[in-house]
């Protein structure tokens, strides 16, 4: 949610109150103005992501934390003046030692590392709009060697039957788990979407759900299979006797006495996901919610070959982006490499 904007608004008390944050390490205080620069002159504006906002937050805290550690008199580098150099410094940093909220991390990914740069760019060039510093040039984000498609991998299908299965029953959190895993698993939603759906977004009449913000703001209209839709109903049936009176969220909470009928947290779905995939022993890289959404992209490219729907049903506005889910199903890689041996044992 947007904060308030109250002195920001004012660009001679924006550079006060900016200047007054950096040298007092104000760090709630620097990341409302991040904050307010995104929502207010950032590309996307209103259209920025609860997950982006959340993930630059991350990366300026760290930034903030080898630049002055908490609970030092002084900073090692003072805010307002960091050079390009410095933030290249903090960058190798990462990828060598890691980062410096939790010391026991080790070497930071260099997706991860790119995530953290983009957010203190952005931070830069909010205390710039404010008039309090000049925005560092030149610095760029580490490469990464490993294909996008092997850093980001999808769940396959048959482990994704397993968690199918693991979430039969009648217990009430598996009947709204499976619900949600097939939303992401099979209409391909993101995390953040799949929890911010209204229950007036999806229309059993035609099977679809409507997702009124996705990434960069965007709407679409989803069609689901009918299997999806019966578990979706059959949630929707339970969800009316733990709903909230005002609570709009097709998914809510089963337990707790503060969130109970709530709207569930996309927090909350990773950890049980995560639950899931240790208790059925899954390999590690297999962990988190998007790769349910990769095990649609590739499902949908597979049975379709066509990247163009596939890019529709994701919502991708390039169909370039959709081209990896070409690449991230190795059955037919599989087959073919089987198929060679068979060759070879008849020669």
């Amino acid at each position: 949610m947007l904060v308030p904007l109250g002195n920001w608004a004012d660009p001679k008390k924006r550079r006060l109150m900016a200047v007054e944050a950096a040298t007092s390490r104000d760090e709630e205080r620097l990341l409302e103005l991040l904050e307010v620069y995104l929502f207010t002159k950032g590309r996307k504006k209103s259209a920025t992501s609860p997950e982006t906002l959340k993930t630059y937050r991350v990366g300026v805290r760290d930034f903030l934390a080898w630049a002055w550690p908490p609970g030092a008199p002084g900073p090692k580098v003072p805010i307002l003046k960091a050079t390009s150099d410095d933030l290249d410094r903090w960058v190798s940093e990462l990828l060598t030692l890691g980062g410096h909220l939790d010391e026991n991390a080790g070497p930071l990914a260099p997706a991860t590392v790119q995530t953290y740069l983009s957010g203190v760019r952005a931070f830069y060039r909010a205390l710039a709009w404010a008039g309090a510093a000049e925005f560092p040039e030149d610095v760029h984000a580490p490469s990464d060697p490993t294909p996008r498609e092997e850093r980001r991998p999808a769940l396959p299908f048959s482990l994704y039957r397993e968690l199918l299965a693991h979430l039969e029953g009648e217990e009430v959190e598996k009947v709204r788990d499976r619900a949600l895993v097939r939303v992401m698993g099979e209409a391909g939603l993101r995390i953040g979407e799949a929890v911010a759906l209204d229950v007036s977004d999806y229309d059993p009449a035609e099977r679809t759900l409507v997702v009124r913000r996705g990434k960069g703001g965007k709407r679409r209209t989803v069609p689901i299979s009918r299997g999806v839709a019966a578990d979706l109903e059959r949630w929707l049936w339970i969800r009316e006797g733990l709903a909230r009176p005002a609570e709009t969220a097709i998914f809510v909470n089963v337990k707790g006495p503060r969130g109970k009928g709530a709207r569930t947290s996309a927090d909350m779905v990773r950890r049980r996901l995560n639950r899931y995939y240790a208790e059925l022993g899954f390999p590690r890289r297999y962990r988190g919610a998007h790769l349910l959404r990769h095990t649609a992209g590739t499902r949908f490219y597979k049975a379709s070959g066509d990247l163009h729907l596939t890019a529709r049903l994701l919502g991708h506005q390039n169909v370039n982006t959709s081209a990896i889910y070409a690449k991230m199903d190795l059955g037919d890689l599989r087959a073919l490499v089987d198929r060679l041996d068979e060759e070879e044992g008849k020669g």
